[in-house]
């Protein structure tokens, strides 16, 4: 005997929240862009997405805010066409795990910035000062075209099905002190407008991923950047990843041990051990050296761009060493903690001293690639721990 799973078409709105195509939510937002209070609304509006799937609506919400701000994937997604899809999001956290469990805002983060964007997070408090900073923050892009602020909140709080949840936002009402949510589930619920201060009760919840509470991102086009486009890590790395985990535990092990009086030993040592930690977390885009000559870039500008980053990368020591340019680049962009170690801090200084001698290219790459890293390294926290013991 066959079992049909149930099924729903869409869900209705709480009287909490105003249907954007009500009659109300017309008024409001007439009112609203009439004060100037829905100016990146448009800009949202021209790429507003479906998520694609239940637990898509970060990479979603990222993707409508990538597309809104006209930022360039520097890769195709369907010939000839550069333009940016949920597939595409494929650094930080494997999408195999973003399926299952979606993403956290601290995840958001490393997403936005690994793909060129600004990023300012804030987690949301019980306090009328984190009400007030929300506030400023939501006017200040809805009144803008370049700026977006995407809301993480627990959908119970706002009397809906569901849980944590990700949206941006396309405008505020100051009569109603109301903001509109570009809810991405739009096979759930359509755009609704929501109290503010009830929203920023939404987002005082606690995700239990990060054991901090929700909060919102602002987001806008970092200038003068581009997406990693040689280095990275594999994409099979997955959150409270095992094996990722272990090796950063024996990393920061190795870091807590006295350096050798001779510095040249010292650099063996050390790229040796690098090298067994993390060898099989680093990747380059096409095989470990030739990064960029495979006419797998999409112009002229990108080829050099690449060629210059495999070129500066493999100057430093630790590619010599190592024989690896990925490897190296991990190891330029391992986010070492100030005052850890002598040797850490040894390598610090050494990353800061390198990174002001290479191209805005090079640098570019090994920061975002630091991003990554310490949003990976944040993720597995929870194996961590053994080092506080």
């Amino acid at each position: 005997m066959s079992v049909t799973a149930p099924n729903f078409y869409r869900r209705p709105l709480p009287q909490l929240c105003v249907p954007f195509a009500s009659d109300e939510g017309k008024k409001m937002f007439t009112e609203a862009l009439l004060e100037g209070n829905a100016n990146i609304y448009f800009k949202l509006a021209c790429q507003f997405t479906t998520q694609d799937e239940p637990a898509y609506c970060g990479p979603s919400s990222l993707v409508m805010c990538l597309n809104a701000l006209e930022v360039d994937p520097g890769r195709v997604w369907k010939s000839p066409w550069r333009f940016y899809h949920e597939s595409m999001l494929d650094c930080c956290v494997p999408m195999e795990s973003i399926k299952k469990v979606g993403l956290n805002i601290f995840q958001m983060r490393c997403l936005a910035n690994c793909n060129r964007l600004e990023c300012k997070l804030e987690i949301a408090e019980e306090s009328e000062k984190s009400q007030l900073s929300f506030r400023k923050d939501v006017i200040e892009s809805v009144r803008s075209e370049v700026q977006i602020v995407v809301v993480g909140y627990n959908r119970s709080t706002l009397g809906q099905s569901g849980t944590g949840h990700f949206s941006p936002l396309g405008a505020y009402h100051t009569a109603t002190d109301s903001v509109l949510i570009l809810d991405v589930a739009r096979f759930k619920y359509p755009p609704h407008w929501v109290p503010l201060s009830l929203l920023h009760k939404a987002m005082c919840t606690l995700d239990s991923s990060t054991s901090k509470n929700r909060g919102h991102l602002v987001l806008s086009l970092r200038a003068d950047t581009r997406p990693l486009v040689v280095f990275g890590l594999r994409t099979t790395i997955a959150c409270n990843d095992a094996h990722f985990a272990e090796s950063v535990v024996n990393w920061r092990e190795f870091l807590r041990e006295p350096p050798m009086p001779d510095p040249t030993d010292e650099w063996v040592v050390v790229c040796r051990r690098f090298l067994q930690c993390f060898s099989g977390h680093a990747l380059s885009c096409k095989g470990v050296e030739v990064c960029c000559k495979n006419g797998n870039q999409e112009s002229d500008d990108m080829v050099e761009c690449s060629l210059k980053i495999c070129r500066e990368i493999r100057q430093t020591t630790a590619a010599q060493l190592t024989m690896s340019s990925a490897v190296a680049a991990l190891m330029m962009a391992y986010p070492y903690e100030p005052d850890f170690s002598t040797r850490s801090e040894n390598l610090r200084e050494y990353s800061e001293a390198w990174m002001k001698g290479v191209s805005g290219d090079t640098q570019n790459e090994i920061l975002v690639l630091r991003e990554q890293l310490t949003t990976m390294i944040e993720c597995t926290k929870p194996p961590l721990k053994i080092l506080d013991l």
